[in-house]
């Protein structure tokens, strides 16, 4: 059995996942209820490429068959995945029968037939979830359990997209986390998911209001560093890295002052930290529309190599040091997913979770 043939069991992902395109329904827009759903899909896998393309059957007069020929044009990556809603599911699946048996497919509340395009054989890696409740859709969903690897009827699944996106995000979820098959069943009883939770911080630190403190005053709050280079300071007089990062972070998301970020990190720490480092002054600078640091640009602040979060907090001759890789290449790309771009361009794998505080 080859590695492919190993991930065709149901409802599993193939990693690493190149690019997700969120395809709209009939009379829809890359605008509409796919721009919402990217909204919180990045924050969750800010690691991930989200595209959304506009395509022929955003006009209601043209037909399905028109799309499916305009994707097949596209040169989508191998092994992307496809999220589509409605007819935009669809013709995502009726690619995977032009020759493009590679790609991953989820439709939401998609029909398995409409304007001549029909699905007429099982793909492995296409999930399909809908409601035989749907007016819009509800006669022509009938062969789903024939032609879809995973698929459930949810009652609650109307074409009101909209509506139901937290649970449409949590499919999402589940699957790029391999525990769809296991956890769908409880999608609506199961309480706040980690992504979700996230999400919750994430806007509350968003929310902070910034503290009217003069940049000169001798101390903040204790003491804490103010930008890297007083990170350093702090860590010649005895204090820990993990303390004084924190202190930093927590003073920095109070103020989302720019000179925060303005200074280099000490020489002296190691190169993957220094990259990791300046990953988190670009990342902050594009969240929270500050200015980029122009120091960040250096090359001496991106990796030759793929370096694990681990080996970012701790330096290499510390007595503690412990280096824990990710326990399968799955894993590994689950940490990427999960990593901020700004972090990755440099060889980094730090998840973004890692930079919130409570």
């Amino acid at each position: 059995m080859t590695e492919d043939q190993s991930k065709l069991r149901e409802g599993e992902p193939l990693l690493p996942i190149p690019a997700v395109y969120l395809l709209h329904g009939k009379g829809g827009s890359p605008d509409g209820t796919v721009r919402k759903l990217q909204a919180v899909l990045e924050q969750h896998w800010p690691g991930l490429d989200f595209i959304r393309p506009k395509l022929p059957h955003h006009d209601p007069n043209v037909r399905a068959e028109v799309s499916v020929q305009d994707l097949l044009q596209l040169e989508i990556p191998k092994h992307s995945l496809l999220v589509g809603i409605s007819l935009g599911g669809l013709v995502a699946a009726k690619l995977q029968e032009k020759g493009r048996e590679d790609l991953q497919v989820i439709a939401i509340n998609s029909p398995t037939w409409a304007d001549g395009v029909a699905l007429e054989k099982q793909a492995e890696r296409r999930l399909a979830f809908y409601s035989s409740e749907d007016p819009v859709i509800e006669s022509r969903i009938a062969n789903w359990p024939k032609v879809a690897s995973l698929q459930r009827d949810f009652e609650w699944l109307t074409h009101d997209t909209d509506q139901h996106l937290k649970y449409i995000v949590r499919l999402f979820d589940w699957y790029i986390e391999g525990m769809l098959p296991e956890w769908i069943d409880s999608i609506q009883r199961s309480s706040s998911t980690r992504q979700e939770t996230d999400e919750i911080v994430w806007n509350s630190m968003a929310q902070l209001q910034s503290r009217d403190s003069a940049w000169d005053e001798r101390e903040w709050w204790g003491g804490r560093p103010r930008d890297f280079a007083e990170i350093g300071k702090a860590m010649r007089a005895g204090r820990s890295w993990d303390n004084a990062w924190g202190d930093w972070l927590h003073a920095f998301v109070d103020r989302k002052d720019y000179r925060c970020l303005a200074a280099e990190p000490p020489s002296w720490f190691s190169i993957e930290r220094r990259a990791m480092m300046a990953g988190t002054a670009e990342f902050f600078a594009r969240l929270y529309g500050l200015p980029k640091p122009v120091w960040v640009e250096k090359p001496e602040y991106f990796l030759p190599e793929l370096e694990y979060l681990a080996y970012c907090v701790t330096e290499t001759d510390d007595g503690e040091f412990m280096a824990f890789p990710p326990l399968s290449e799955d894993a590994l790309q689950r940490m990427i997913a999960m990593s901020p771009k700004e972090m990755l361009r440099r060889n980094v794998v730090y998840e973004a979770r890692s930079l919130t505080i409570l």
